[in-house]
Order: structure tokens, then sequence, then C-alpha cells
């Protein structure tokens, strides 16, 4: 799916649930699905859930679908190529509050009505960065309570990451390496550390955080891993509001 840095206004980590069509106890009774203004672009895509409804803009539909895998990237294969540049607006409303649970199979239904989307999941053996830690890195602490979780996705020097769980870290580094990250730390919780990059000339970004991560005391393995991913069996562009 297409990469993004996903500052995006979102509820990040949410789990990673795609339930079939159909199964969900609540529906959305009214949705609008509009193409996004020209000129929309990743950075000021949004997509969210309410309290009784779900909320996107200038987010396409591989955005959406990698929410609803928690933000873990490389999940989602299949479907045509437009579902990582088509960006569309949406707005559901249930008549009730739609329970968490009940949000994503919702959602699903809203997509398979409107997108004419299907999907299965699978297990495959991935190639990926594994992301370990055999104890807690220097300078990796718990961060305290109150705190305001931070990802420095624009910087390109000392890189401050405040209350970020490792589940949201590893999604940054697919970002910045472009591959699946998969994180087998484990550290439980939000953390707060600092990397420090490497300013040598001629080195690549990725090449410079992962120097920065051996400093700090974390290690990557590359190997291949059981994933369980979303198969995009069929998707059409979304019917007329």
């Amino acid at each position: 799916m297409l990469m993004i840095p996903r500052f995006l206004a979102i509820i990040a980590l949410v789990p990673a649930l795609l339930s079939p069509a159909g199964a969900a106890q609540t529906r959305y009774e009214v949705a609008s699905i509009h193409p996004s203004r020209p000129g929309a672009s990743p950075q000021s895509a949004r997509a969210v859930f309410v309290a009784d409804g779900f909320d996107a803009k200038d987010s396409t539909l591989g955005d959406i679908l990698d929410m609803l895998n928690g933000w873990q990237l490389h999940r989602v294969v299949g479907g045509p190529a437009w579902m990582t540049t088509d960006r569309y607006d949406i707005h559901a409303k249930a008549a009730i509050p739609v329970p968490p649970k009940e949000q994503h199979d919702a959602l699903m239904a809203l997509l398979a009505e409107r997108f004419n989307l299907s999907v299965h999941r699978e297990t495959r053996d991935i190639p990926a960065m594994v992301l370990l830690a055999p104890k807690i890195p220097a300078g990796v602490r718990l961060a305290a309570a109150g705190e305001t979780y931070s990802v420095p996705y624009f910087a390109r020097d000392v890189l401050t990451f405040t209350a970020v769980p490792m589940s949201a870290f590893t999604n940054y580094l697919s970002n910045v390496w472009q591959s699946r990250v998969v994180d087998q730390t484990g550290l439980e919780g939000a953390f707060d550390f600092t990397l420090n990059p490497s300013t040598e000339p001629g080195e690549s970004w990725g090449d410079r955080i992962h120097e920065a991560l051996l400093a700090v005391g974390f290690k990557i393995e590359y190997r291949k891993v059981p994933t369980e991913m979303t198969v995009v069996d069929r998707c059409e562009r979304p019917s007329e509001n």
C-alpha cells in the first residue's frame, strides 16, 4: 500500500480487525462519499472513528484499510492501483452511538456497499525488518503519565520520540525503510527516547536511522515473519451518493 507518514489526525493503534462485511450489528444509516478537493495530499489526510460514525478527509481506500490494520503497514495486498491514489472525503453516521467493538464491522459493511469491497485474511511469510531489544536500551525510559504522544516524522536531525509505543515506532521505521518492520522488543507501554542520526554526507536517511538505533542499543534482524495479511479480492470506485 501507499507509504505515507502516519502523522495524520487519526486513532492510531486500532486493533487489527477486519471482519466479514455484513457482520456488523450496527450500520451507518447515512453516508456521503465524494472525491477530495483537487490537490489533496497525504499531508492533509485524516481518518477517525467518532461516537456515532466515521469521518475521513483526503484519504485513500488504502489508507483506511491500513488504519483498520492498526497502521501496521505492508499488511494489505491486492486491489486496483487507484486504491492508493484516489482520495475521498467520507462522512458516515449511525442513528445511535456505535460501540467500539462494532466500529470496524460497520465501516467494512459501508465499504462493501459503496466500494463493492471484498477482502479475506490469510497468513503469509513475508520479509521484514525485526526490531529487537535484549533489554531496555540506554536512553529509553517509560513515558510519564499525561505525556503527549509525538513522533518526529519530518525531522532530519535529532529525533525525539515522546510517549511512543514500540508498535507505533515500528510504523515510523516502516515509512523510513519502505519495508515491513515487526516489533519483537518485548517492551510494553509507551516510551521516551532520542535518536541522533549521523550527519555524514553520502549516507541515506534510512542508513542513518539504522546506525542511530544500534548506537542506542536496539538490534535489527532481517528475516521472513508469518504475518496475517488483508487480501483485497474485489474493489470498485464508489457509487454515487
